[in-house]
């Protein structure tokens, strides 16, 4: 009992007795002074602000007389039927007055307050913070534009313009085959390697007559980026060229073979045409670090041959892409 006796030091719990008619056995007066001397866990009120509301029976009832307990939400929580008294006098609504305050007290002891010891020992709840609201999905790009490494094929002519040049070694065929890095589809780095073959040209100079044919090649490192379905390439390039020269002078017939080196700034546009194939219209700016001349003594004027310092490329390709 101590710690509810403790506990009632806290809190007690107030009770509203009913009815008020002095009549009854016992009274409502009766009752509130009993509950006041033997049940100090009970605080009478008079107001209808009470945890518990105490009915007593009405004066006159002709069944058994009983009390009753009710919360403020009008829930029964105790009934107890008691003895009907042998004469309503005083003493004997006093005593019975005195039960119903032992009642009250031993359902507040065994019930009302072990509950509200259970919930004072309760933690209080943890209110959770509202809810905030779930972040955006990540942002992703979107399908159309995300694609596996993609291979060009093409085949194409090539014209060089430079001084001096002419015949048919300016004209050249080149097959070539490229490479996109990075996994997007609209943009990224693109490596190409080509080579080709241009025309025999035959020369002819006093006293004699050469022919001339060149083995172009390249390697391209070039930015792409594609606006609608055009794709427009930038980039750098090395060039190397594969001289093949051949001088007859009468029945003599001397060949020679050089190389020459250039480097070259790159560019091209790319235009699909179907879900596979593509045309490419490309050019090449170029400045010679290697050149080659060649003299043949036997001709009487010497038969010079020179590889051009600066030239430029330009030509067209029909191709096909393999991913």
């Amino acid at each position: 009992m101590q710690p509810q006796f403790a506990l009632l030091t806290l809190r007690a719990v107030s009770v509203l007795v009913t009815p008020g008619p002095e009549e009854g056995c016992p009274s409502a007066r009766q009752v509130s002074a009993a509950l006041s001397q033997r049940a100090p866990s009970v605080q009478v009120t008079p107001g209808p602000d009470s945890d518990l509301t105490l009915v007593l029976p009405a004066p006159g009832t002709p069944q058994e007389p009983s009390v009753s307990l009710t919360d403020q939400q009008g829930k029964l929580r105790l009934y107890r039927a008691l003895a009907r008294p042998s004469s309503a006098g005083a003493r004997d609504c006093d005593a019975l007055a005195v039960t119903v305050a032992i009642i009250v007290q031993r359902y507040l002891e065994e019930v009302e307050l072990p509950e509200m010891e259970a919930a004072l020992e309760r933690p209080p709840v943890q209110v959770a913070p509202p809810a905030h609201p779930p972040p955006p999905p990540p942002v992703v790009a979107e399908p159309r534009l995300l694609a596996r490494a993609r291979w060009d094929i093409s085949f194409g002519i090539s014209q060089r313009f430079a001084s001096p040049m002419g015949g048919l070694e300016a004209y050249s065929l080149r097959l070539s085959v490229a490479r996109t890095l990075g996994a997007r589809r609209d943009t990224g780095l693109l490596v190409r390697l080509w080579s080709g073959a241009s025309g025999w040209t035959a020369r002819n100079w006093d006293g004699g007559r050469g022919e001339v044919i060149r083995v172009p090649s390249g390697l391209e490192l070039m930015w792409r980026r594609a606006a609608s379905a055009v794709e427009f390439q930038l980039g750098l390039a090395g060039l190397l060229d594969y001289w093949i020269l051949g001088a007859r002078y009468q029945s003599n017939v001397r060949w020679d073979e050089r190389f020459a080196v250039a480097g070259a700034l790159a560019g091209g546009m790319q235009v699909p045409l179907g879900k596979r194939f593509f045309a490419r219209v490309f050019i090449d700016v170029a400045l010679a670090f290697v050149r080659y001349e060649y003299v043949n003594p036997s001709f009487a004027n010497g038969g010079g041959f020179s590889t051009p310092g600066v030239f430029g490329d330009a030509g067209l390709a029909l191709g096909m892409s393999l991913r």
